[in-house]
């Protein structure tokens, strides 16, 4: 066997394999004799069939077993012989298969690219000083009063106003027709939250219980429900019930309602402030490993593989599609374009793809890998910040196999200590937000 490796770009390889015609009459004729056995041929005896009878009726087949047979067995030897790992499935040329010739087929791959990593160690980078205000803890105390506050249904004869909690069906019609899933019934709305229609929110104003009342929404052809977008859509409203939001004291029968381990307003205080520092802490740690992350991949320039930025973008529609379910709605009903999808996550997906070959390209020149006892204390650690029991967690990992995702968040996260503790750091009071792009974790 042969083999000729084009280098066509960074990660883009070409490699021609040529199998000499004497092993390609091997297979053949070892393919012939295993037929001749099996068949049942009037006039001959099992074994005994000629080759040219054979021929005639099986070798449309067994050219295509024997051509199969030959890329499977040295396909494997040729990733081994050119130490070159494609990334994800490889096309295939191939020829035809006849006696007395040799093979050619060509395999086309993507690969890693290969790039130099200089300068990773020492960068210098912001961090923010942890601070946690009283401000800060007010606030949360008053998001947890509000998440404990009772909606109660108004006994006053009144009309709606803003800041009412009302419970209404709706149902959205165009041309007079209604609208698939565009509908609801005892559908709790905040007014004035926008966090429904806000039209339809400022419409309910000055409306009673029992009342009813059409509204007309004009909407612009960019809105993301495809559904609605464009149109002038009729919402038909119904007022089942106003209600008012009745918020609880803040005080020490309050604190203790929300846990048996809570004695006083001044505990559940205290509790609050602790939560926000860890909270706090996690997320300056997060930031300060992003943009360090950043200003590694922004020092290096190289070709990503097409087949990771296609993977990653798969993955992130996978995940957007497995929201929809998980909410009981279907993705193809929402109107939502996946082509429009896929062009709005390429850039994400291009520097994540970007991140985790400079990540790796770290991994390698550092030698950090990831031990047994590491993943042990990753589940056990795990397991203490979401409460769960630790057998149970580590159970529910290998039977979705997603212990290796894990292994690899484990690993991301060592890489960047490693390039944390080297690098310049300088503590800072506020980090600008245009310079944080986003606080969302990646």
């Amino acid at each position: 066997m042969e083999t000729n490796i084009e280098e066509i770009s960074q990660v883009k390889r070409r490699i021609d394999v040529e199998i000499e015609a004497e092993e390609v009459n091997k297979k053949l004729d070892q393919a012939y004799r295993e037929v001749s056995k099996r068949v049942k041929v009037k006039g001959f005896r099992p074994g005994k069939v000629p080759r040219r009878i054979l021929e005639q009726y099986y070798s449309k087949q067994i050219l295509s077993d024997v051509k199969s047979d030959l890329i499977e067995k040295s396909f494997s030897k040729v990733i081994e012989e050119t130490k070159l790992f494609p990334l994800g499935r490889p096309s295939l040329e191939d020829g035809a298969i006849r006696p007395g010739e040799s093979f050619k087929y060509t395999i086309h791959m993507e690969v890693k690219p290969d790039f130099q990593l200089k300068d990773y160690m020492g960068i210098p980078v912001e961090k923010e000083i942890l601070n946690v205000s009283e401000d800060d803890v007010d606030k949360k105390l008053e998001e947890i009063r509000e998440a404990h506050a009772n909606l109660t249904s108004i006994t006053e004869h009144r009309e709606i106003q803003d800041a009412d909690h009302v419970i209404i069906d709706y149902e959205g019609f165009w041309n007079e027709k209604p609208l698939k899933d565009v509908k609801g019934q005892d559908s709790l709305i905040h007014v004035g939250s926008k966090g429904f229609y806000p039209e339809v929110e400022s419409g309910m104003v000055g409306l009673k219980k029992g009342a009813g009342k059409n509204i007309e929404i004009d909407f612009k052809e960019d809105f993301h429900d495809k559904r609605l977008a464009g149109k002038r859509v009729t919402f038909s409203i119904t007022i089942k019930d106003i209600k008012n939001k009745e918020l609880p004291e803040l005080n020490d029968d309050f604190a203790k309602g929300l846990g048996s381990d809570i004695k006083s307003f001044s505990d559940l205080r205290m509790r609050v402030k602790e939560d926000i520092t860890r909270q706090e802490e996690r997320r300056i740690d997060r930031e300060l490993k992003k943009r360090l992350l950043r200003k590694i991949t922004g020092s290096v320039d190289f070709e990503l593989p097409e087949i990771a930025v296609e993977n990653e973008i798969e993955r992130s529609i996978a995940m957007i599609k497995q929201n929809f379910l998980v909410r009981g709605a279907q993705f193809e009903s929402a109107g939502i374009s996946e082509e429009k999808m896929r062009e709005d996550f390429r850039k994400g997906a291009e520097e994540k793809v970007k991140e985790n070959l400079v990540l790796s390209k770290i991994a390698d020149l550092e030698n950090i890998g990831i031990e047994e006892h590491e993943i042990r204390e990753g589940f056990q650690k795990l397991a203490a910040e979401t409460g769960r029991d630790l057998a149970t967690l580590q159970r529910y990992y290998e039977e979705n196999n997603l212990v290796d995702s894990f292994k690899n968040q484990l690993l991301v996260e060592k890489i960047l200590n490693h390039c944390v503790q080297g690098a310049n750091i300088t503590q800072v009071k506020e980090i600008p937000r245009e310079s944080q792009e986003d606080r969302k974790e990646p």
